[in-house]
């Protein structure tokens, strides 16, 4: 499909002029569909939790919920964490992962049942998850919060709905691959080792000692990294060529980005542990890897930038609305990426380690680099499944706009406000109320942004849906490439 790069509004047409779509995307269709609509409801769902948050933090003067138990700041933050990650970022992640390989191997997808049995228990799992933390029955672990019988059904359900892509690749025709395809599998086959091994060190047989808190740093870093990171990777080397028409610059160098990305991303964990009562050769080992993680991401930028800086490619991508949130996504993960090296040394660490500088980096990777990016792929995807347009185009403007100025916002607060606050902490001069006397006008930033999210993430969905409700292009009707 060649969207039209004069008016960066979206056309929704079928490819190549053929009203039906082809075999390989009908055969999608069913499963991309369940895992879509799962994702974007929980994207609003964990959208009201991430305001509701905010507010509670008091910026406008008032705490909403004071004195309910159910809606305190802990179990809200929490329950906003899970969903966004396993609800959003997973079903997201199951849908494009399982287009991109199939539509790179031609691979008919012939048990579609399967993968929406997997996605049904996903979900199911992922909401009585949700309810116990609500309840108050949390394991203390972030994004490992759900009752520890949760974890074994969303590994077997991943089996069901996250390893198709592996199986597409299995059967590509040719035995050329691609760099999106490399980035795909890898990540298929790392999650459920991480999250069963995490399972087993945090939860089931907890580890002694400080094991137990390297086993979590662990999983939190190649969760991050290798699911969300490699995933959105995948989609960017997709994307980005196929839009433009043309090849990435110095594209010979993106197999070294992808075995130094999964030879250190898993390492970093550590860096996170500096100053903590964790053997020293340990944390050192995640600086270290932290540091040489600037090789992956340097090749990316190559590869990326590079192609955009050249023949007009900027200009095309803020006129189409694919490679907008695209490229939004992959100047996020090379500053992301940048400013993880840079802070993960000692000298740095120890100015934000107990700030929300860390949680602006982890940001700039799941939500400033992989949603934004899935965002991008959905407006050139769907219109390829439905044979619809999309109903406004307005919305999409209100779309990017309030996501990318809520974002930017909140990154501000986190990275500016992490680092100031991580000097003041470090003045013996300056007392604690006078550091959360300097935050107050964060928290009013951050509670800004989360209502902008919010209105960019309805936005998004009532499009989405609208397309998915009027959509022309049965299963039944595909055609052959």
């Amino acid at each position: 499909m060649t969207q039209d790069n004069r008016s960066g509004r979206p056309q929704g047409r079928p490819p190549e002029g053929d009203g039906r779509i082809s075999r390989v995307e009908a055969s999608l269709r069913g499963p991309f569909l369940l895992f879509f609509v799962s994702a974007v409801v929980w994207l609003l769902a964990a959208s009201v939790l991430g305001v509701i948050a905010a507010l509670q933090q008091g910026a406008f003067g008032f705490g909403p919920f004071h004195g309910c138990d159910i809606l305190t700041y802990g179990r809200v933050s929490a329950a906003q964490q899970d969903l966004f990650v396993y609800g959003w970022g997973f079903n997201a992640f199951f849908a494009l992962n399982l287009w991109l390989l199939s539509q790179l191997g031609r691979f008919e997808f012939r048990n579609g049942w399967l993968a929406q049995l997997g996605g049904v228990a996903w979900n199911l799992a992922l909401t009585y998850g949700v309810a116990r933390v609500f309840a108050g029955d949390m394991t203390g672990y972030r994004l490992l919060d759900f009752p520890r019988e949760v974890g074994p059904v969303l590994a077997v359900a991943f089996l069901l709905a996250g390893f198709w892509p592996i199986v597409a690749f299995a059967r590509r025709p040719t035995g050329h691959t691609f760099a999106s395809q490399w980035f795909v599998v890898g990540a298929s086959f790392a999650f459920p080792l991480i999250y069963l091994l995490a399972q087993l060190l945090v939860l089931w047989q907890p580890a002694s000692g400080v094991v137990q808190a390297i086993a979590h740093s662990w999983f939190v870093a190649n969760l991050l990294q290798l699911w969300f990171g490699a995933s959105a990777l995948a989609a960017i080397y997709y994307f980005l060529p196929k839009v433009l028409e043309r090849t990435l610059t110095g594209y010979y160098l993106a197999p070294v980005a992808f075995w130094t990305f999964f030879l250190f991303a898993g390492w970093t964990g550590p860096a996170a542990l500096v100053g903590s009562p964790v053997p020293l050769w340990l944390q050192s080992t995640g600086v270290v890897a932290a540091a040489m993680m600037l090789i992956p991401v340097i090749i990316v930028a190559i590869n990326v930038h590079g192609t955009l800086s050249s023949q007009g490619g900027w200009a095309r991508a803020w006129n189409d609305t694919t490679l907008r949130f695209v490229s939004f996504g992959a100047v996020a993960f090379t500053l992301g990426g940048l400013l993880a090296g840079v802070f993960a040394f000692r000298s740095t660490s120890a100015v934000v380690r107990f700030t929300s500088f860390a949680t602006g980096l982890e940001q700039l990777l799941v939500y400033g680099c992989a949603t934004m990016v899935v965002f991008g792929a959905s407006y050139f995807i769907l219109p390829r499944l439905t044979g619809a347009l999309w109903p406004s185009a307005k919305l999409v403007h209100v779309h990017f706009w309030a996501t990318a100025l809520g974002f930017v916002g909140a990154l501000v607060a986190w990275l500016v406000g992490g680092w100031q606050e991580g000097k003041q902490l470090a003045d013996a001069a300056v007392t604690f109320q006078q550091v959360a006397k300097a935050g107050y006008a964060w928290n009013f930033t951050l509670s800004v942004s989360a209502i902008l999210l919010l209105v960019g993430h309805v936005a998004f969905a009532l499009n989405a849906f609208g397309m998915i409700l009027k959509s022309s292009a049965p299963a039944e009707s595909g055609r052959h490439d």
